[in-house]
């Protein structure tokens, strides 16, 4: 396997097809991972996923301290007046919550450098840096890509069975490969800079993770870049081709904070454009889109780099059942089928995120109301238009159903006849569902060792049932096990090595007391059995033949 490019989503990529041992290559053009701070808001829905690779804890360890990141705010300056503000978390949260993992910020090369780390600890991978690819053939069984070592423009040719175009916006691939993209034209542009500053003596005593900033002089969002709150980041509006020097943007920062005084060092300056995309086609031949390299969309709601890990997840699984003789090459399909309407739907989404923050002074169009924003009797009306647009903003930053309730509809999930209920973008309505992903439960142990149904989905096909039923589902797992992948079967009861303390699996999974669920091994629910059948072994085969589009035995 070859995977061109080693941001987020080309090394979960790589780091999902080296636990399941298959030998991968991964080039990037750059000398290494991101040096600025992105993408850093990752979602709640990726940290269970991280925890499944077993490095939660320490991208959590390494992020913004949780007492920091409570909420988000809009405030005149940093040292001003606050205009509103949205807690990330109920008070009380639900138990058991949409997931055992809540969301974490971390800034992107701190968690971009634990992946490359977990990637390099398996000896089924390799990351070569200062490596572009420029060219690109393919045959019936393989792929050519050509590679020039930019240190000595030396070139090198490739030959893999298949590819990952994980490198970016402006992929490099998707253009030579001639796949077009769908979205909107770009309607803004942002600096996203990067400064060392001692902002912590005005922020210590606010629990926000970002703060918008609506005044005259400036408007932009201010964030930690770190969990040592000495480098910030603030993005403010800008305009293509500008220059900004280091004064300008000393400036910004300043007019921010409402400090002019204050010591700032500029570390580094990113532009962007705000628009969104998605690819037309996420497979060609051989060569697959992930990540931005498939969609971009606005910022708000943070589904870039959240999205494209998910991606990688759905893909993985379906090229190492393939490569292994596992699966049919119609199993592929499945990947566009299954993650393309979650990236139209996100960018919608964030399209919409993006003009409700309007109502909060977010660009604000017009200069004379911004003038007169600060002052006690000429600004209070339009402070109190700007606080109460702010509740309207919880779709952006309470989107539990957007992130946990995708269903997926695709060949590569067995229909059960039934309508599922569908979440909304806040409210997650956890389902048993085909095409679902499978509910977070807790269980416990006999040892008394507390752990979530999340954590059984080890890369593999996994099967839930009742321990009143456990022998004939073990023995027909067994039988479908024969002909394909391995199935673990795990049984949940008060006399099984797994019990649910709060009994509500069955219920949950919205499956009968002798019945069971199929988890694919990227955590959705392929196929559920309401009921034990009269040939279980029959139906769980042809069930996880129809998952891995094979209808003849593989080897």
């Amino acid at each position: 396997m070859l995977v061109v490019g080693a941001g987020p989503v080309g090394l979960s990529t790589a780091l999902q097809l080296g636990r399941a041992g298959v030998a991968t290559l991964i080039v990037e053009r750059r000398a290494g991972t991101s040096t600025h701070p992105r993408a850093f808001g990752i979602h709640g829905r990726t940290m269970e996923i991280f925890r499944q690779w077993g490095i939660a804890d320490e991208v959590r360890a390494r992020g913004i301290p949780h007492e920091r990141t409570q909420g988000v705010a809009w405030f005149t300056r940093l040292r001003g007046e606050e205009l509103g503000h949205i807690m990330l978390a109920d008070e009380a949260p639900a138990d058991p919550g949409p997931g055992p993992e809540p969301p974490c910020f971390c800034p992107q090369p701190v968690y971009e450098g634990v992946l490359l780390e977990a990637v390099r600890r398996e000896e089924h991978v390799s990351v070569e840096f200062r490596c572009e690819a420029r060219g690109i053939s393919q045959s019936d069984d393989g792929v050519e890509v050509t590679v020039h070592h930019l240190d000595d423009d030396a070139a090198e040719r490739i030959r893999a069975r298949y590819v990952v175009a994980a490198d970016g916006l402006d992929s490099t691939l998707r253009t030579v490969l001639g796949i077009g993209e769908s979205g909107t034209a770009a309607f803004g542009h942002t600096v996203n800079v990067q400064v060392r500053a001692d902002l912590e003596r005005y922020a210590r005593d606010k629990p926000f993770v970002l703060i918008w900033i609506v005044n005259g002089d400036t408007q932009g969002t201010l964030a930690p870049a770190g969990p040592d709150f000495t480098r910030w980041t603030y993005n403010f509006a800008g305009e293509p081709g500008a220059v900004y020097s280091d004064e300008l943007v000393i400036e910004q920062v300043r007019q921010a904070v409402g400090d002019p005084q204050l010591d700032v060092e500029v570390l580094k300056v990113l532009r962007w454009t705000y628009d969104q995309a998605v690819a037309e086609h996420w497979r060609a031949g051989r060569v697959f889109l992930v990540g931005d390299a498939a969609h971009r969309f606005p910022p708000h709601g943070g589904f870039g780099m959240n999205s494209g890990i998910q991606d990688a997840q759905n893909l993985a699984w379906k090229l190492r059942e393939v490569l292994q003789g596992r699966a049919g090459e119609a199993l592929l399909d499945t990947y566009e089928a299954e993650r393309k309407p979650v990236a139209e739907f996100n960018g919608r989404q964030s399209l919409h995120n993006t003009d409700s923050l309007k109502k909060t002074g977010w660009r604000m169009p017009d200069p004379a109301e911004l003038e007169r924003i600060e002052l006690p009797d000429e600004g209070r009306d339009i402070r109190a238009r700007i606080a109460a647009g702010v509740p309207g903003q919880r779709d952006h930053f309470r989107s539990e159903g957007q992130q946990y309730g995708v269903i997926y509809t695709s060949d590569a999930v067995v229909d059960d006849g039934t309508v599922a209920e569908v979440s909304t973008v806040t409210d997650y309505h956890p389902t048993g569902h085909p095409g679902a992903r499978a509910p977070h439960v807790w269980l416990t142990r006999p040892s008394g060792e507390v752990l979530s149904t999340v954590d059984l989905w080890d890369g593999g096909f996994v099967l839930l049932t009742s321990s009143d039923v456990r022998a004939p589902w073990h023995a027909a797992a067994r039988a479908a096990g024969a002909d394909g992948p391995p199935i673990s079967v795990h049984a949940i009861g008060s006399d099984a090595d797994l019990r649910d303390a709060t009994c509500s699996w069955t219920s949950v999974y919205e499956v009968g007391a002798g019945g069971a669920v199929l988890v694919r091994p990227d955590g959705y629910v392929g196929a559920r059995f309401n009921e034990l059948p009269e040939d279980a072994g029959a139906q769980l085969t042809s069930a996880l033949r129809h998952i891995l589009q094979t209808t003849a035995k593989v080897h």
